[in-house]
């Protein structure tokens, strides 16, 4: 369960650091709003006050007689105020630095000259806020740096804190997952034991009605219902034998006994087994095997998926149909394609053929002598190899993409 508790924890950071991170989005885009919103305002008292700030007692008053709220400026703005001018007029162009030290002449003319030229009315450029009167005559600067530093440090902070707050959160749901996963955990064990249980407890009556059948063919000659009682009983058999290999495949997390296994070998005599079902099928089968392919891997669950694929296309393959099957290494991945012409039901998510005892439609039925479970076991032995596997719809039929990772590291048998 340690990879559900991996899950749990993650899915909890993620959505931590999710809100978090819009949380300081939403924090630092509002105050620089807010601080945009004080220059804009202030610059726009200059360029209506000609390039000069107002007299005091009219400081708070601003176009069509609405006062100014006091959460924007205080009493000791005026003094605080750090800006610039630069004029044209029949004259030529010239500054007015009475209110700033930090700029000369030639750089107030070089910035207003930017700022026109860009045909914005109002923007930034550096650390500065202008605005351009409509006239284009004015341009005003203001310095907001240190308006924008507290904003800038608060969200700063905020986003130390958050990160903190994401460990801290990461760390008490590492501990609290496995109290968490613990329910499920019990439910799945008792879930794989009585599947476990049912399938030994299955075995002992099939084996007496399997030799009881044989007896009475021996006794009283074969007969349609006793082959019907022996194919049945060999059926349920087959079942119980998946289901009892699909268990013990989930309750391992990781493939043991890897070692070098020579797919394109292994492959190529799991189709050879299955050459004489495809020829009284009328199918075609085709290769594009690439030689000499080895991957770290376990060497029985390998030969069960290929088995499992290769047996699944033989079964549903159309009647004069076609089989293609293809293994290439490539850099990350071992990508082993099992191909069959069927009918295609474009209503159908074929996602789901790897759910347990999932039949798509009529013609997957028990006709076929599949159970249902031959696609989950594949899966299962292909997730603990660190791979995908896929099943992908064609106009003409199905194709089932398996990749294997190149990447496990070889075991030694105990």
């Amino acid at each position: 369960m340690k990879k559900l508790r991996r899950k749990v924890v993650l899915g909890v950071v993620i959505s931590a650091t999710a809100v978090f991170l819009l949380t300081v989005l939403f924090v630092g885009f509002s105050l620089n709003a807010y601080d945009a919103h004080r220059a804009d305002t202030m610059t726009k008292i200059i360029v209506k006050n000609d390039g000069e700030l107002p007299p005091k007692e009219d400081f708070k008053k601003i176009e069509n007689g609405h006062i100014m709220k006091e959460i924007y400026f205080g009493n000791e703005t005026l003094y605080r105020l750090r800006f610039f001018t630069v004029y044209y007029d029949d004259k030529g162009e010239h500054s007015n630095l009475s209110h700033i030290a930090s700029i000369d002449n030639e750089e107030a003319l070089s910035m207003a000259a930017k700022v026109r030229d860009d045909k914005d009315s109002t923007g930034y450029l550096d650390n500065y806020r202008y605005r351009v009167s409509e006239d284009g005559s004015l341009v005003v600067f203001l310095d907001y740096s240190d308006e924008i530093g507290p904003s800038h440090l608060f969200v700063i902070a905020l986003s130390i804190i958050s990160v903190f707050f994401i460990f801290m959160i990461t760390l008490v749901f590492w501990f609290l997952s496995k109290r968490i996963v613990s329910p499920f955990e019990k439910n799945s064990k008792m879930q794989k034991q009585f599947i476990t249980d049912a399938s030994h407890e299955l075995k002992t009556p099939l084996a007496i009605i399997s030799a009881n059948a044989e007896v009475l063919a021996f006794k009283d000659g074969e007969n349609e219902w006793i082959k019907n009682i022996t194919s049945q009983v060999a059926r349920v058999s087959e079942l119980v034998n998946e289901l009892l290999t699909l268990n013990r495949l989930e309750e391992v997390d990781e493939t043991t006994d890897i070692q070098p296994v020579n797919m394109s070998e292994k492959t190529n005599a799991v189709v050879d087994s299955f050459a004489e079902v495809f020829k009284s099928k009328n199918v075609t089968l085709s290769r594009d095997i690439q030689p000499d392919v080895v991957i770290n891997g376990n060497e029985g669950y390998l030969e069960r998926l290929v088995s499992v694929l290769t047996e699944n296309a033989s079964k549903y393959a159309s009647e004069k149909g076609e089989v293609k099957i293809s293994l290439k290494k490539e850099l990350r991945f071992t990508r082993l394609t099992v191909y069959n012409t069927c009918e295609i039901d474009k209503s159908v998510d074929y996602s789901q053929l790897f759910d347990r005892f999932y039949r798509p439609d009529s013609s997957r039925t028990s006709a076929t002598g599949g159970h249902g479970v031959g696609l989950s076991i594949a899966k299962r032995i292909v997730i603990l190899h660190g791979g995908s596997i896929e099943a992908v719809p064609s106009e003409n039929g199905l194709s089932f993409i398996v990749k294997l990772s190149n990447k496990l590291k070889v075991t030694k048998k105990k």
